[in-house]
């Protein structure tokens, strides 16, 4: 089992900033099946570092409060009229200078693991309010490339969504099924079965 001596104690032990990602009341472990498959949206492939593979995911089948996974995301981007990626970045809460959210990665997990579960915490659409006008500017082009033009409230991650969070991630505990454009909705579609 991955993770096996995983408890709530241990989610103390992770960095400030990772905690704060979590509404952390919200926070418990849960024990996911050998074949579990978890998607995330990235800059790049997640491909592993020196720390491993990052522990940032969501399900991709309906799991727990969950009721939609990667699908129902899928689903309410275009309902929506915008791509996954901005759909993602505005349910989970990423701020638009941390990650550009342009691959949906999906991986499975070859053994049982336990991990950290919970709420997404709210951010802010920017880490960091710019103070000048050139600042502002260049904000607003970020944020029309990133989300491909849709509009992002200032506010992100404030309806409820749950995440994952797999501390010691390595590349030998999951199967990867391929990277795919987050901003390609026809491809992504293929890939969900819809076209």
């Amino acid at each position: 089992m991955i993770n096996e001596t995983l408890s709530l104690p241990d989610f103390k032990t992770l960095p400030a900033g990772h905690q704060s990602a979590f509404r952390v009341e919200s926070v418990r472990v849960e024990t996911l099946p050998k074949n579990f498959m978890m998607f995330k949206l990235t800059a790049g492939k997640a491909q592993a570092t020196q720390w491993g593979i990052s522990p940032w995911w969501s399900p991709v089948m309906p799991f727990k409060e969950d009721d939609e996974g990667a699908l129902g995301r899928f689903e309410q981007a275009r309902l929506n009229g915008i791509d996954l990626s901005a759909m993602v970045r505005f349910m989970s809460a990423v701020c638009i200078d941390w990650n550009d959210l342009d691959n949906f990665v999906q991986v499975k997990l070859k053994d049982e693991c336990r991990a950290f579960w919970g709420l997404f915490a709210p951010q802010k659409k920017f880490s960091a309010t710019a103070t000048t006008a050139t600042g502002r500017a260049e904000q607003r082009a970020k944020e029309y490339s990133v989300s491909n033009g849709a509009q992002l409230p200032p506010d992100l991650g404030v309806l409820e969504a749950w995440q994952l969070y797999v501390p010691n991630l390595k590349e030998s505990d999951i199967s990867r099924s391929g990277v795919i454009p987050a901003h390609d909705m026809h491809a992504l579609a293929i890939h969900f079965g819809l076209a």
